[in-house]
């Protein structure tokens, strides 16, 4: 009967050994999953930050193109302008060759 008690007593110590050990593990995995959750969460502020510059890049380019354009129009009409005044001249000086 003590026999049986003293194994008894051994089975549960065994037993709250192993519950130990398996808790340990499992806290241990927890901060595993704790580090893992904070290095993404790193990670997602990064990407975010690499987000908004590249849409302020992108704005930038966008109003740099605008501005491009704007001033292409404004050479393109010039150059019209030069045209015109460069024939104009032209037919004056044929007009004075003929006279």
């Amino acid at each position: 009967n003590a026999l049986r008690e003293v194994e008894n007593a051994r089975r549960s110590t065994d037993g709250l050994l192993s519950i130990e050990t398996g808790v340990k593990e499992l806290i241990l995995g927890n901060e595993e999953i704790k580090q893992a959750s904070a290095e993404i969460a790193a990670a997602v502020v990064q990407a975010k930050k690499g987000m908004e510059q590249i849409a302020t890049a992108a704005e930038q380019a966008s109003s740099n193109a605008q501005e491009a354009s704007t001033a292409s129009q404004q050479q393109s009409q010039g150059a019209e302008e030069l045209a015109a005044a460069i024939e104009e001249i032209a037919s004056i000086a044929d007009e004075l060759q003929s006279a």
